[in-house]
């Protein structure tokens, strides 16, 4: 409904926006001989089974408070390193030891940057699905 909503606000710029995604991947894969179509279909399946533990364990409280254990104490210390930036304290925010210090942005990314691109390729799938209906 979402979809057909948008599609009708847009004049139709949803459509040609989601037959164009869908003819530039069957073209790939029909581009690719028979070890990169296993190897592609070997990435989704993995994909999918990384999907379905996601949703089998976002349920439980154990996965949430090992999420935030996770991810705290670099949230803390990017937030220290901002205010310790903008406004100048006597105390020095030290960068993390190494390989701490080349990690940080990709972990804050694999827990912030990703679920919002996951979003979106999800709303965008959902619009296909949707669509082939």
């Amino acid at each position: 409904m979402f979809a057909v909503i948008l599609n009708v606000l847009t004049g139709g710029l949803l459509d040609k926006l989601l037959g164009f995604v869908e003819r530039g991947q069957a073209q790939r894969l029909a581009a690719m001989n028979d070890t990169q179509r296993q190897v592609y279909a070997d990435k989704a399946d993995a994909r999918q089974a990384a999907k379905e533990i996601r949703l089998a364990t976002a349920g439980f409280w154990e996965m949430r408070l090992l999420t935030f254990l996770v991810a705290a104490p670099f949230v803390v210390h990017l937030w220290l390193v901002g205010y310790d930036t903008m406004w100048p304290q006597p105390w020095n925010v030290e960068a993390w030891p190494t390989p701490f210090d080349e990690w940080e942005g990709a972990i804050l990314l694999s827990f912030f940057g990703v679920s919002v691109v996951g979003s979106g390729i999800k709303a965008v799938a959902g619009a296909i699905a949707y669509r082939k209906r």
